[in-house]
């Protein structure tokens, strides 16, 4: 029902588009020169001002499915976007039109819809690329005969349009189980890496500059001890969007257990995340492996395992991966180190 209602929206902007553009040819007849420059500006805000509209009806339809964090929305958006640019702007503009439509539309979202400054950075290249993917071959073509360059822009949308559905079904679904493994010696023994690690976790060490852009980022840490039940780290976790305002959303608690320890390793699996984090990504556990090199050096390597959250998985996984791989190497400096 889902992948239905998407592909219904991608047909009422191909509708909306042609419907506006044959409109307007019957409207009134080609003109060349200064009549025609003077009326591609007003063509340009039509396409702008419809390309927007339509972009916010999928933007709300993707929203009441629950398909925010799915490529329904980082790709199906600028789909439609670009789609209704297409069949109003002229076809020498249309690449041009549909960027500064995407532009508009971002800048909509942060002073209207209170999009969060990470999440419009995050998604700003991949919009920019789908409008250009769907519009630039249209205006190389723009010498071509009419009807020529209407089936060029269907098979184009035909191709990328598919894109949109990863993330709505379990068939269009890549793999989300990833992991980010980081190894670094440590000035002890690792007696003292054992116990650092088995202490309340500290996160007074600066974040690396990519971390502190906006990511989530831990606040406050408690121990407690459950008798038989073992260890549990509760982590205090703020932001992760950041609004015109300057304000985050509230904090949240990543609970982790301590289920597995023994001499040279321990492992730590997350029950619950209730922090922003989870809009990224949901933890799964953290591994932390240490051998002695000496008696006053340690080689820690730490692990963690996690599921992607956002797609299409050929962009926001390597984000992913790689703040998650900058994490890792925090933990050993910030936890791991007496």
């Amino acid at each position: 029902m889902v992948t239905v209602s998407i592909l219904l929206l991608i047909a009422l902007a191909l509708a909306i588009g042609w419907g506006v553009r044959a409109a307007a040819k019957a409207a009134s007849p080609a003109v060349e020169g200064p009549a025609s420059a003077a009326t591609a500006p007003r063509v340009a805000l039509t396409a702008i001002i419809l390309a927007v509209t339509a972009a916010s009806i999928t933007y709300r339809a993707v929203l009441s499915h629950g398909l925010q964090q799915s490529a329904a929305l980082f790709i199906g958006v600028p789909v439609v976007l670009a789609i209704v640019v297409i069949f109003v702007a002229n076809p020498e503009s249309a690449t041009g039109v549909a960027c500064k439509a995407v532009t508009v539309g971002m800048l909509l979202s942060v002073l209207l819809l209170w999009e969060g400054f990470l999440c419009i950075v995050m998604a700003a290249p991949l919009f920019y690329l789908v409008a250009i993917v769907v519009s630039y071959p249209i205006d190389r073509r723009r010498r071509a005969e009419r009807s020529a360059r209407t089936l060029y822009s269907s098979l184009i949308v035909l191709i990328v349009a598919p894109m949109s559905l990863e993330g709505v079904t379990d068939l269009t679904t890549f793999d989300r189980g990833a992991s980010a493994q980081v190894s670094k010696i440590v000035d002890a023994s690792p007696a003292d890496v054992e116990h650092a690690l088995l202490d309340q976790p500290r996160f007074a060490r600066a974040l690396p500059a990519y971390l502190r852009a906006g990511f989530p980022r831990p606040i406050a840490s408690r121990v407690e001890r459950r008798g038989a039940a073992g260890l549990r780290w509760v982590i205090t976790i703020r932001g992760g969007e950041t609004f015109l305002n300057g304000t985050e959303p509230q904090t949240g608690d990543l609970t982790l257990d301590l289920e597995e320890q023994r001499p040279g390793l321990v492992r730590w699996r997350a029950v619950s995340d209730t922090s922003h984090m989870s809009h990224f990504l949901t933890f799964r556990e953290s591994v932390v492996v240490w051998e002695p090199i000496d008696s006053r050096t340690t080689r820690v390597t730490w692990t963690i395992r996690y599921d992607r959250g956002l797609d299409p998985a050929w962009y926001f996984g390597p984000m992913e991966r790689y703040a998650t791989h900058l994490a890792a190497g925090y933990l050993i400096d910030a936890v791991a180190t007496p």
